[in-house]
């Protein structure tokens, strides 16, 4: 859940260190190590300054650890100061996103929590990366402020000991955890709009979000083209209702980055994973036909085709798919016939739900 209890709509690949010593600013000694896989485990690393270089190469490994074997899911959630331009529930979705991205230009976020599971369901690791963020200089709603001050967020610390937002973004953006490598995990969002916008702003140095909701949605697939949103199987309740209508249980404290990305990430594995699971080798087939028909030119500035989130459509797994129609005979040549189903939309259009093309 967000501020005030509102839904809005490298390093290598040996895992990650089995436990680190909780150290105060200064304590820091850089080791040049490769992190440990450790087994299964709730125990929620907290990241400020002085240890986000140790606690970041963590995270990375944890993916790459899964990755190089199967795939790795990684679930988001971001803590942030309030809502400055209140989001129209019922609105177009043009309308919703002005207002997210009226809000997200003029906010900075407070906390990023990372969850990581491997693709049989094993936890890995649980992030909470706290970001600076001075109650008497940034813009905030004192009723957010509030809400997560109960919550348990330490503000004064923030301001002092907080995580660079800019420093955080280039390790992002420079890591394997975004981008068409081909390792890259699956993101997992709950009601994660928001959570979304606030990781592309770190992700593009600041820099203003797109103007509309499709460029939005083209830009986002750049850095994350496998996404998956809980709130398209789970459309009623709040994370903690469903959570517990399902038998989830949460660890460590509501309404903060850590705790809500593991229950996102427990909820996820429990309600959904079994079913994408199947799908796996289909959208790894396609996956590699696009990277044999459409060589990357660039980071993300010329991308011609991205994979965006994926979603349910008349009880079919579907994957949305920006295209370029001149190269979709080399997609097809690599894909069997039948073997998935492809939403494709053409140039300036995203109609979620037409143009269903079986490959």
């Amino acid at each position: 859940l967000k501020p005030g209890g509102q839904v809005p709509s490298s390093c290598g690949p040996q895992g990650f260190a089995a436990k680190r010593r909780s150290m105060g600013p200064g304590a820091l000694a850089v080791s040049l190590a490769r992190p440990k896989v450790q087994g299964d485990t709730r125990e929620l690393h907290e990241v400020w300054a002085w240890n986000l270089d140790e606690e970041f190469r963590a995270l990375v490994a944890a993916v790459a650890e899964e990755s190089s074997t199967s795939e790795a899911i990684l679930a988001l959630d971001m803590e942030f100061p309030g809502f400055l331009r209140q989001e129209p529930r019922k609105g177009a979705r043009a309308q919703r996103y002005q207002a997210l991205r009226e809000n997200v230009d003029r906010l900075r976020p407070i906390q990023l929590g990372a969850a990581v599971a491997s693709a049989d369901g094993g936890l890995r690791g649980v992030w909470s990366f706290n970001l600076k963020f001075d109650v008497d200089v940034d813009l905030h709603t004192e009723k957010s402020v509030a809400f997560l001050r109960a919550a348990g967020i330490d503000f004064p610390r923030h301001a002092a000991e907080g995580i660079d937002a800019a420093a955080l973004g280039r390790r992002l953006t420079a890591s394997s955890l975004v981008g068409h490598f081909g390792h890259t995990p699956w993101w997992v969002t709950f009601s994660g709009s928001y959570d979304l916008g606030y990781l592309l702003k770190l992700l593009t140095s600041n820099r203003p979000l797109p103007t509309d909701a499709e460029a939005f949605d083209l830009e986002l697939s750049a850095f994350c083209p496998r996404r998956h949103e809980l709130r398209d199987q789970l459309p009623y309740g709040s994370l903690e209702t469903l959570a517990s209508r399902f038998g989830v249980a949460r660890h460590g404290s509501a309404h903060t980055a850590g705790s809500d990305a593991l229950l996102t990430l427990d909820l996820f594995l429990h309600v959904v994973w079994h079913k994408v699971r199947s799908r796996h080798k289909t959208w790894m087939r396609v996956a590699s036909a696009q990277a044999a028909a459409w060589p990357l030119q660039g980071r993300w500035q010329n991308q011609q085709w991205n994979a965006c989130s994926s979603m349910w459509w008349e009880n079919e797994w579907c994957y949305d798919l920006s295209w370029c129609p001149t190269s979709l005979a080399a997609l097809q040549q690599q894909v069997s016939s039948g073997a998935a189903m492809a939403n494709f939309y053409g140039p300036g259009s995203y109609d979620r739900g037409t143009k269903v093309l079986a490959i």
